[in-house]
């Protein structure tokens, strides 16, 4: 298989899916899945300035690689700044989001294809984050 870059994050023949069912969780986010083999996936998002990814957790680890923008990704109670060709490894449990800011980001991230769903915070799970890293008050909405 051959999938040819167009340009502006674009691929041939590859087509913007749902992030997820909206439920409020996350804003501005832009889901492309490029390859889905077998037993492995490499997909592509990209959140809109001022956007963020849903606040979970999952069984199941991933790697993101991110190829554009400088943004914010929380890893468990940790936030870390990123730029361009970053990379965050996020184990099983973790909780995590990335965060956009003054532009849009966008991020590589490899996972299995066979996977469980992300799971939400707890109220509880949420609270005992905050009182590890007060600062994180705003970015846990």
């Amino acid at each position: 298989m051959f999938i040819k870059y167009l340009q502006d994050f674009k691929w041939e023949s590859v087509e913007e899916k749902p992030y997820k069912t909206n439920d409020g969780s996350f804003l501005n986010v832009k889901r492309f899945e490029i390859v889905k083999g077998k037993d492995i996936e490499f997909r592509y998002f990209e959140i809109e300035k001022n956007g963020y990814s849903s606040l979970e957790k999952h069984e199941h680890e991933h790697i993101v690689m991110f190829i554009k923008g400088r943004g914010l990704v929380l890893i468990g109670s940790e936030i870390y700044e990123f730029k361009p060709f970053d990379i965050v490894y996020i184990p099983s449990w973790m909780p995590h989001r990335f965060i956009s800011k003054d532009e849009n980001i966008g991020f590589i991230c490899i996972v299995k294809s066979n996977r469980d769903k992300p799971q939400k915070l707890t109220k509880e799970e949420i609270e005992d984050i905050i009182s590890k890293n007060p600062n994180l008050k705003d970015i846990l909405k």
